[in-house]
Formats: structure tokens, C-alpha cells, sequence
């Protein structure tokens, strides 16, 4: 099994509240700003790639607050995790069997549009199998963010791949 490529994972970009106004017609939504959204992005995909490396199962376990309930992530080779749940149970069968270590996310953009920004980027990491031989791995993903009504971003899909070609038998 494959590790996460938190390229996406997150800290909270706020937004500041103004006073209630009385006002007839609703409030015109504001446009979140690209540069603090990637900026959240890049702090929360930091923040799980440290989690992940740690080799502390409870602290990678941070990482699901990143995440709406409704998530869905979809690694190479194995069935999409849909919910938290099942991407609990998606962390948790990876840390109990393999260690990742020199895990690396990098960011290519971060395409924002109203409340949803799309990221895309490549990742790197050595997946070592309890008993195994370290495996580097490399390759790209793919992260939507949701804007939720208190400014922050979670992830809603998260899809990666690997560069490497899978063994032939």
C-alpha cells in the first residue's frame, strides 16, 4: 500500500467577520484570496508530511481533521476510500505495516475558484515494509479543497500515482 501525498492536507485560512448589519438582500460572499489559500495549503501539506514521517500512528491520525466527512481518496491499485472512516481504516492499515520515510510534497499550483481550489503537484517518499526492503516511490496528485463556512480548507478528493511502473510478473 502506497502512502498519502498530503498534497494536500490543512491550516486554516480565516476570514474576517464583520459586525451583523441590517441589510434587505444577502451579503455578496468574498472571493478568497489565491496566495493565503495556497499559503494554508502549503502549511497543511507540511504539517502532514511531518505527521506521516513521524512514525507516531496517533499523530498521523491528526491528519483526517484535514478532511470533510465526505472525503474520497483514490491510491493506485487498491479501491477509493469514501469517508473518514474509511480513510482511517486506509491509515491505519498502512502504518501497521510499513514505515514512510524521506516523504516529500511539492506543490506545482493551486487553482482557486469561488469555494473550491484545486491543487496538482508532485510527491516523493521510501515506503519500507515491516520485515522489507525500502521501496522509494514518486510520482503526482491531485487534491480538491472546499472552502468551509469558517474560511478553512479540507480536502474533498484526493487522488495520486505513481511514476514507478508496477513489477511484472
Amino acid at each position: 500500500m502506497r502512502a498519502f501525498p498530503f498534497g494536500s492536507l490543512l491550516v486554516f485560512a480565516l476570514v474576517a467577520c464583520a459586525a451583523p448589519q441590517e441589510e434587505t438582500e444577502a451579503p455578496a460572499a468574498t472571493a478568497p484570496d489565491p496566495t493565503a489559500v495556497r499559503a494554508a495549503i502549503d502549511a497543511i501539506n507540511a504539517e502532514n508530511t511531518a505527521a506521516m514521517s513521524s512514525g507516531d500512528s496517533a499523530r498521523a491520525m491528526g491528519i483526517l481533521a484535514h478532511y470533510e466527512d465526505g472525503a474520497m481518496v483514490m491510491m493506485p491499485g487498491a479501491p477509493g476510500m469514501a469517508g473518514r472512516a474509511a480513510i482511517e481504516q486506509g491509515i491505519i492499515g498502512m502504518l501497521s505495516t510499513a514505515k514512510i520515510s524521506d516523504m516529500n510534497v511539492t506543490t506545482a499550483d493551486v487553482i482557486v475558484t469561488g469555494d473550491y481550489a484545486i491543487e496538482s503537484g508532485t510527491f516523493s517518499w521510501t515506503l519500507t515494509p515491516k520485515g522489507g526492503k525500502p521501496a522509494p516511490d514518486k510520482g503526482k496528485y491531485l487534491t480538491v479543497w472546499h472552502r468551509q463556512a469558517d474560511g478553512s480548507w479540507k480536502i474533498l478528493r484526493d487522488i495520486n500515482n505513481s511514476d514507478i511502473a508496477p513489477p511484472t510478473s
